[in-house]
């Protein structure tokens, strides 16, 4: 097939090539055309699990490159098969990551960049800029890390108008109830897995939410965090961009621990009104596009109030908790080998989508679920039975736990906290959470408790 006129990358410029390009017209997702070269070169930012795997199984003569940070060395799936594992210190600067990848750049150039998680996502837009190649820029990954940013830039917009503050003491949290009202919700500006969120009803809360969302970590940075705690239910809303054209592929009801704010279970599609579903799609575009969210997947949590959807957050990656398995099962949409394919440069994507969608609409629903264990106390796990049984109980597609006999648990406080899950899909949205619930319930778990502590003298 002949191809004029697209540009091809060659080392930090795009040119114009007009030579026949036999091997076929490949496309970046913002974008950009590029000649389909002999061999694709990925960077991996940040590990991604099966993700690499995935983009050498599913490209032609895909090379992969990893550069992340050393913890998660160890956890890569078959090393063997990269082309080289770069490790940096989890604090070295954005500078350090930028040389090495640009070190091997000039060695063994890299056609394609892919980020499939937050963690250095921020880098991955700090590389791909400088190697002039297609990814998110640096302000979208700002705002959508930093929640006081995304908060202001959605405010400007007219697009939501949640109360919000950064506070640096007690005294100035509870001048904000003050303002506001109760409950509020106190959380770290840059935060995941549900670490540090606290639920602010009463004067009595605040010192300590404060000291909670003030917490610094791996996960969390940027100080405390006070908005107005919107009232209804949650869900989150399950997307796929390509060149700035948002596609709504499910919206999934959510299930949050009141105190904890982590979540223990979900469901999909949620049962939302046609009025509700337009809302939500609305909504969800304008906040997309106001971050300037041009490709990829995105996983947007709300709370449905009385007054519309308003946000919690969004996210520039796969849902976790297993949802995009969810969205398989129910309604056929591989949202990892949609976001695998456009990480290589394939294009149009949205109309293959769009008729996998239509598609599952003619069917009758079918709706999954999952529901996690966790413990109401710190203890020790013994032993575990049970879990062949659970497995064969009506509509149970898996059941798993994450410890073994010897781990300890400890109360819900963050998504590290959950120690197992169960999966079931019915005809209806009710039936599934009862058999996921059902699921973790046939299981047997043991566990032994620390010995009480003796209050009268020696």
């Amino acid at each position: 097939m002949a191809c004029s006129g697209h540009r091809l990358w060659r080392g930090h410029r795009w040119l114009h090539d007009d030579i026949n390009c036999l091997s076929g017209q490949r496309h970046s997702p913002n974008g950009f055309e590029m000649r389909r070269t002999m061999s694709d070169h990925v960077l991996v930012v940040g590990g991604g699990m099966t993700m690499p795997g995935l983009l050498r199984s599913l490209g032609t003569d895909v090379r992969t490159s990893v550069v992340c940070q050393l913890a998660i060395v160890p956890k890569l799936r078959e090393q063997h098969l990269h082309q080289r594992i770069l490790g940096l210190r989890a604090e070295a600067s954005d500078q350090e990551w930028l040389a090495i990848a640009s070190a091997v750049h000039r060695l063994d150039p890299f056609t394609k960049i892919a980020s499939f998680a937050e963690r250095d996502q921020d880098r991955a837009a700090v590389i791909a800029e400088e190697l002039g190649l297609p990814m998110h820029t640096r302000q979208t990954i700002h705002w959508v890390h930093h929640k006081p940013s995304m908060r202001e830039r959605l405010s400007a917009l007219g697009i939501d108008d949640t109360p919000h503050a950064i506070v640096r003491s007690v005294a100035e949290l509870r001048e904000f109830a003050r303002i506001h009202g109760f409950p509020c919700i106190a959380k770290p500006a840059v935060g995941a897995g549900s670490i540090g969120i606290r639920r602010i009803e009463t004067e009595a809360d605040l010192a300590t939410a404060f000291d909670a969302a003030g917490v610094t970590g791996e996960w969390t940075s940027g100080g405390v965090l006070v908005e107005r705690l919107h009232i209804g239910s949650q869900v989150s809303v399950e997307a796929f961009s390509e060149g700035g054209v948002h596609e709504i592929v499910c919206v999934t009801q959510k299930y949050s621990d009141p105190f904890a704010h982590v979540e223990v279970g979900h469901v999909l599609p949620a049962q939302v009104s046609a009025d509700q579903l337009a809302a939500i799609g609305a909504y969800v575009r304008s906040v997309l596009s106001a971050l300037e969210i041009g490709f990829g997947p995105t996983h947007t949590e709300l709370v449905l109030t009385e007054g519309g959807p308003r946000i919690i957050e969004t996210h520039t990656r796969l849902a976790g908790d297993c949802i995009p398995q969810l969205v398989q099962d129910a309604i056929a949409v591989n949202l990892t080998e949609y976001t695998v394919r456009q990480a290589l440069g394939e294009r149009n994507l949205l109309n293959g989508l769009r008729a996998e969608l239509a598609h599952a609409a003619t069917r009758p629903p079918r709706y999954e679920a999952i529901w996690f264990a966790s413990s109401e106390m710190n203890c020790t796990l013994q032993s575990i039975s049970g879990l062949e049984s659970a497995r064969l109980g009506e509509g149970v597609r898996e059941v798993e736990l994450y410890r073994a006999a010897g781990a300890r648990l400890e109360p819900l406080r963050t998504s590290d906290s959950r120690f197992g899950h169960a999966r079931a899909y019915a005809d209806n949205p009710r039936a599934a959470v009862s058999r996921a619930r059902g699921a973790l319930d046939a299981t047997e778990i043991r566990v032994l408790l620390p010995p009480l502590r003796s209050t009268s003298p020696i």
